[in-house]
């Protein structure tokens, strides 16, 4: 939040608006005695296999709503939620998902204008370093929440629309996910926690940690301090290992 408050007085020096950057004088040790410096336990940050079961049977019994077919798409891909409602048909091939595009809201120029959003043709890590998208595996579940998308009424080039063929807006889907983790009772809201669950697939998997960043989009320093994590449902998989090495 400083960092943004200094570039915003910065740029109206730049523009001639002001002349001085009273931001610079707030200093960041006044700011973070008033913040929550505990930090979320890794399983706080993720569904649970158990959580992703619930939210899988939820979607299977909702499938009239393509919010809840994203949904599904989600959990086997990790897709980010910008990226799941641009996707167009032409993005899938027989054994992979082309991601390479984002849904960003426009920006209004006036108070009363209605929120708007378009595609923009680069993910959210690729923005200032293109680097082509990257491809996402189809796995037997996903190819079949991706027929149920294709599946969905109406005429349209995205994979996920509404029955008179427009495109899914992130902020509806991400308020439908919100109030599903709600009704089943998960504390956890929100498509970051695909994504956090999916890396911890992969992981269990055995993918390396550059295949995970290749499927993920994110950097290896992104994925070791946010993504990768050992918490305690890890624990018993760490004792089962030992157990077998000291049994051998």
């Amino acid at each position: 939040m400083l960092q943004q408050l200094k570039a915003v007085f910065t740029y109206a020096i730049y523009k001639k608006l002001c002349f001085e950057n009273p931001a610079q004088y707030l200093l960041i040790e006044d700011y973070v005695k008033f913040c929550n410096l505990k930090t979320k336990a890794n399983e706080d940050r993720s569904f649970s296999g158990e959580e992703i079961e619930k939210l899988r049977d939820y979607c299977l019994k909702h499938l009239n709503n393509p919010h809840s077919i994203v949904m599904l798409v989600a959990m086997e891909t990790g897709m980010r939620a910008a990226e799941l409602t641009s996707l167009l048909k032409t993005d899938i091939t027989e054994d992979f998902i082309y991601v390479h595009r984002q849904q960003i809201r426009i920006p209004k120029t006036d108070m009363n204008e209605k929120i708007r959003f378009t595609e923009v043709e680069y993910t959210k890590n690729e923005r200032s370093n293109p680097r082509g998208g990257r491809p996402v595996p189809i796995t037997k579940r996903c190819r079949e929440a991706l027929d149920l998308a294709f599946a969905l009424k109406g005429e349209s080039k995205y994979v996920f629309h509404h029955p008179d063929g427009r495109p899914l807006i992130k902020d509806s889907y991400e308020s439908y996910l919100r109030r599903v983790c709600l009704r089943l009772g998960i504390e956890i809201s929100n498509n970051h926690a695909f994504r956090v669950a999916f890396n911890a697939r992969l992981i269990s998997a055995g993918v390396a940690g550059n295949e995970r960043c290749l499927i993920l989009g994110h950097s290896m320093q992104t994925n070791e301090r946010h993504y990768s994590y050992s918490d305690r449902r890890q624990a018993e998989a760490v004792k089962n290992k030992l157990e077998a090495y000291e049994s051998a």
